[in-house]
């Protein structure tokens, strides 16, 4: 697919855009019987001609103030500029107005045309021309030709053609063919026999004819009866193309310029955005904390107040972060640009770009003012880490879907950005937590089980729904509750239990010098086999309070220095070794043992025999049958 490419002129009023367009294409853009009256472009007009075996489009937009709004829908979403200076009055105020808002919408190429050539003397040629120098270095400007031009006697028009050829040569800027179909509507028609049409330049992705499509902000779905582009009937067009949709049953009076035709549910309304601000310094007066202003963007004018987020009143000339409060639904896109204008005097006051197309409104904050410095420096990638950062209080992760929701960009753009930030973030099933989160969960979730630990002394653990619960977290899905666990340090999780890792178990001091008392109580002397009776090894310590007790012999159990055995006996890890090693001996030397052979062996009472070699075959040092004990290995069954 080639990209078509379109140019737009931009000019102060009566300084030949129009006269200039028909002698390049030989046709009038001012086609209302109210422009031909009046003298003057009311409306976008919109003209085509071949440039190196290709058709380009010229977008003729008006240069009166009362049509600057009609003037940056036009300019929103071409590839070039082509600024008309009339060289017989040189720059004029509407000249620099206009300079300054394709500068602010990101058009940095293009051509100055010089018009009228042929009513100026060289003094004013010269003039005018070092005027329009010094306005394209203000504005930033680059690769821009200056060619001076008659349209009554043709200087310099096919000049300016080869000059409009060689831009299209370099190819247009650069729009996203992947991205969900966006097209911002400039035009509305009713034609008779053909019901509504709508008209734009496709900002990003592609349309195949057949497929719905979704109107904003009515938020409906439309059927598409046919699309044009150039003037030819297609079957799917691309970024960059003027196309012209028909959309039966939509009335086009419910319909008006701004309103945005859209593939899915990606792209959606939003009453706060957050931009990047520049205030013109040539505006005549500050801009003051939630002024109420005009915001043009795309092809859509909204009314609503700028919130200045670091400051009370911010001066010409002066950059900062705003959020823009509209008075009805808009949509946006990170990176658009927007124009702000005076909202009585309609006059442009300044510009920027869009940072989140989405925001909650705040209260002013300085590190918030950072955090959306950081977005421009890191573009979308940027804004993607500042979704993961505003989780809900009661939530934990956002899956793909959601945070391309948010953003407004596709799945496989967010995909693309997330991988990049593999360090900062962590997968679980199909969702993603911020590392950052994710500590601050781990020491929530430590300290909920400390606590439960103390209380419970006698519990294993929490069940992993009530601990998500008590932490105030809604979690449905067990195995994302699971998942987040296992990736928490010093956190355990068998089946639904959550629990301490033993070497986080946090012990009072009354409980340390208790769990020393009892390992010293159950320590042997060389490879005798000390087995006590919970009750009386109580007594033995000195622990009167039982759930005390209790939470320390769970902590040594958990901690392998203690083995609790049937009939409320216990043993210490010297021991448990001891008795392994004489069952080996006797099992070498005899083949078999019972519990009455193992106590003469060991020492000890039949019962404790019998208890000690039950525990040593659950722990697969033997197989017991009918009471007889034989090495793991042998084939002997009840």
């Amino acid at each position: 697919m080639k990209q078509k490419i379109t140019f737009c002129t931009a000019g102060h009023i009566d300084h030949g855009k129009s006269s200039l367009v028909i002698a390049l294409t030989g046709e009038d853009p001012d086609t209302r019987p109210e422009e031909k009256m009046r003298g003057m472009t009311i409306d976008l007009g919109f003209t085509f001609m071949p440039v190196n075996d290709e058709e380009i489009a010229i977008i003729d937009v008006p240069g009166h103030e009362d049509f600057v709004r009609t003037m940056i829908a036009g300019s929103w979403g071409v590839d070039y500029f082509l600024l008309t200076i009339a060289s017989d009055e040189g720059v004029m105020p509407q000249t620099i107005e206009h300079a300054e808002i394709i500068a602010s919408i990101g058009l940095k190429e293009g051509v100055i045309a010089m018009t009228r050539v042929d009513l100026a003397n060289d003094k004013m040629r010269l003039s005018s021309r070092e005027e329009a120098r010094t306005l394209a270095e203000e504005m930033g400007f680059t690769d821009t030709n200056i060619i001076e031009t008659s349209a009554v006697t043709g200087v310099g028009i096919n000049e300016l053609r080869d000059e409009l050829a060689r831009l299209t040569r370099k190819g247009g800027r650069e729009r996203e063919i992947r991205e969900p179909f966006f097209l911002p509507i400039d035009r509305i028609l009713s034609i008779p026999g053909h019901g509504t049409v709508v008209a734009g330049t496709v900002a990003c992705g592609t349309y195949r004819l057949g497929k719905p499509l979704r109107l904003l902000p009515h938020d409906m779905e439309v059927r598409v009866r046919s699309v044009q582009t150039h003037g030819q009937s297609v079957d799917e067009v691309y970024p960059g193309q003027r196309s012209a949709f028909n959309l039966p049953r939509v009335e086009a009076e419910m319909l008006e310029r701004g309103n945005c035709l859209v593939d899915g549910d990606i792209y959606r309304t939003s009453s706060i955005i957050t931009v990047t601000y520049n205030h013109s310094k040539r505006a005549e007066k500050p801009l003051l904390h939630r002024q109420r202003v005009r915001l043009l963007t795309g092809t859509a004018e909204v009314i609503g107040r700028m919130s200045i987020l670091d400051r009370d009143t911010l001066m010409p000339g002066d950059n900062t972060i705003c959020q823009f409060m509209s008075e009805k639904p808009l949509v946006t896109r990170y990176g658009d640009p927007f124009i702000i204008c005076h909202f009585s005097t309609k006059r442009v006051i300044g510009g920027g770009r869009v940072l989140d197309p989405h925001s909650k409104r705040v209260r002013r904050k300085k590190e918030l003012v950072e955090r959306y410095r950081q977005i421009e420096k890191d573009g979308e990638r940027g804004l993607i880490e500042l979704i993961m950062k505003e989780m809900p209080a009661d939530r934990l992760l956002w899956t793909e879907e959601e945070i391309a929701r948010r953003a407004s960009f596709s799945e496989e753009k967010t995909r693309r950005h997330i991988e990049t930030l593999k360090g900062d973030l962590n997968r679980i099933g199909d969702g993603y937590i911020t590392t950052e989160l994710l500590s601050y969960l781990g020491e929530r979730v430590r300290g909920a089980l400390e606590r439960y630990h103390r209380e419970n002394p006698t519990a294993k653990g929490m069940e992993v729904g009530s601990l998500f619960k008590k932490l105030g977290y809604s979690i449905s899905d067990r195995a994302t509750m699971s998942g987040i666990i296992e990736m928490i340090e010093g956190v355990q999780i068998e089946g639904k239990i959550v629990y301490l890792s033993e070497s986080d178990v946090a012990l009072s001091r009354s409980q340390r010098h208790l769990v020393e008392r009892i390992i010293k109580e159950l320590e042997p002397e060389g490879d005798e086999i000390k087995i006590l009776g919970e009750s009386g090894l109580r007594e033995i310590v000195g622990s009167p309070d039982e759930r005390n007790f209790e939470a320390v012999m769970t902590y040594l159990t958990r901690q392998g220095d203690v083995f609790r055995l049937f009939g409320n006996k216990v043993i210490g890890k010297k021991t448990l070794n001891n008795a392994i090693n004489f069952l080996k001996d006797v099992l070498s030397e005899r083949g078999t043992v019972r519990a009455s052979e193992f106590k003469e062996i060991a020492g000890i009472s039949r019962r404790d025999a019998t208890a000690i070699l039950d525990h040593l075959n659950n722990l697969g040092y033997t197989r017991r049958v009918s009471g007889t004990h034989y090495p793991p290995d042998n084939e002997k069954r009840e």
